[in-house]
Parts: structure tokens; C-alpha cells; sequence
């Protein structure tokens, strides 16, 4: 994806302690059950019981009638807080800390993701997991609101990922060169967990570029088409 940046490396990005881990974890997870009430309110029109209410969203159960547009901005006002505390997840990639994002090859494409090994022996067979490509969690409607649409990826259904405003998730800066020649990745939808694994799709050498195809609708929703790239020989 586009964006200009310095060189990023694993060691570089903040680091997040245990403490403030589980801290996040749990906010987020209390935001989350909190917002499937909401959105259920609002869809299907099924109130949650005055037990299962949280204390903030009690006052919505004293209108005799659903009141939409209150319940609505209450929507993404807790979607909100919930993203604002989206945790950092630990990764079970043995080569994600190798993934560096730096100057793509992609002429105007800002970053890209490299991998750089400290062996230059090093080479990821096919098959296995780089990285995972996550980030804050909307829905159609949701979506709808968000100025740049980017990042965001349909992950199934009614469920898409923006990793745009966390500079810490690796994978947001995979680019599609537009060749299926120079593709050596793909994503793998994970949607239990709200999250695609990016896998590799051929042998990858130290020191080369990951890419990946967006694919067609991406393609079609955006003003950049972007670039086709024919390689190396291009630089």
C-alpha cells in the first residue's frame, strides 16, 4: 500500500508490555461484546435485557421506541473506542522480525516489505506464514464513514480489517506490482479472527520484496490503478 515513510524496523516500533498488553486485551475484548449488542440492536431490532446492558448504554432502553440515529452514532462511538484499543498481536511468524519496510522498488509506491535475514542464506520455502495482515474491525456500515479506504480489506461477510492508522502492522505495506509474475505471496482469510495470513506462494530470497495481488476489486474501487511493474530492471 502507499505510504511514505522512513525505514521501519521490528526493533523501531514501540514496545508493548505485558502488562499493557492484557490491559488492551481486555478493553478491547469489553468494547467488542459490547459493540455485538449494539449492532444487533440496531440491525435485528433485539434489545439487549437490562442486565445484559452495558451501565453507558442503559438510557437507550428508556425510549418506549428504538431511537435509530441515537443508536447509531452510539454504534460507532463504541467501534471506536474499541479500535482506539485494538492490541498488538503477538505474532507466531518465526520471520516476522526479518520483514523490514523500506523504499519499494515500485517506482511512486512509497514502502514496501522486504525480507532481510541477518543470514543471506536464509530462504522461505513456499507455504509458509510471513506476517498477518489485521488492524482496526468494521462493517459495511461502518466502513462507509472512513475517509481513506485504502488499506481496508474485506476479510468475509460483513467483516473488513483497516490497518491504515497502525504503522506497526507489517503487512499493510505489501504492494501488488500488477504482475502475476512477481507475486510471491497471497492473503489467507482468518475470519474467526478477523485477520489474513500472508502466506508465501514461491521460494524468497534474502533482500527481495514481497508482493501481493489486491485483486480486481480493489482495483476497481480506487482512482490510482497503480503501476505495473516489470521488475528489478526497471530501477
Amino acid at each position: 500500500m502507499k505510504f511514505k515513510h522512513p525505514t521501519i524496523r521490528h526493533k523501531d516500533i514501540s514496545i508493548v508490555t505485558e502488562q499493557n498488553h492484557e490491559k488492551n486485551t481486555t478493553s478491547f475484548e469489553h468494547f467488542f461484546d459490547r459493540l455485538m449488542k449494539l449492532e444487533r440492536w440496531r440491525e435485528l431490532a433485539i434489545r439487549p435485557s437490562e442486565d445484559s446492558c452495558d451501565e453507558d448504554d442503559k438510557s437507550l432502553l428508556m425510549d418506549e421506541f428504538d431511537n435509530l440515529p441515537k443508536l447509531e452514532r452510539k454504534c460507532f462511538n463504541v467501534r471506536k473506542r474499541m479500535n482506539d484499543n485494538l492490541p498488538v498481536m503477538i505474532s507466531c511468524s518465526s520471520v516476522e522480525d526479518d520483514l523490514v519496510a523500506t523504499q519499494s522498488q515500485i517506482p511512486n509506491a512509497g514502502l514496501g516489505l522486504f525480507y532481510q535475514p541477518n543470514s543471506s542464506e536464509t530462504t522461505i520455502p513456499v507455504g509458509k506464514t510471513l506476517c498477518y495482515y489485521y488492524g482496526h474491525i468494521h462493517n459495511f456500515h461502518s466502513s462507509k464513514i472512513l475517509e481513506d479506504k485504502s488499506y481496508l480489506m474485506l476479510i468475509a461477510g460483513n467483516s473488513f480489517v483497516d490497518p491504515g492508522p497502525c504503522l506497526q502492522i507489517k503487512a499493510r505495506y505489501i504492494n501488488d506490482p500488477l504482475n502475476d509474475d512477481l507475486v510471491n505471496c497471497k492473503f489467507v482469510p482468518e475470519p474467526e479472527f478477523y485477520r489474513c495470513r500472508v502466506v508465501s506462494t514461491s521460494p524468497i530470497t534474502p533482500q527481495t520484496e514481497l508482493f501481493v495481488s489486491y485483486g480486481d476489486m480493489y482495483w476497481s474501487q480506487q482512482k490510482d490503478k497503480g503501476n505495473f511493474f516489470r521488475g528489478v530492471t526497471e530501477l
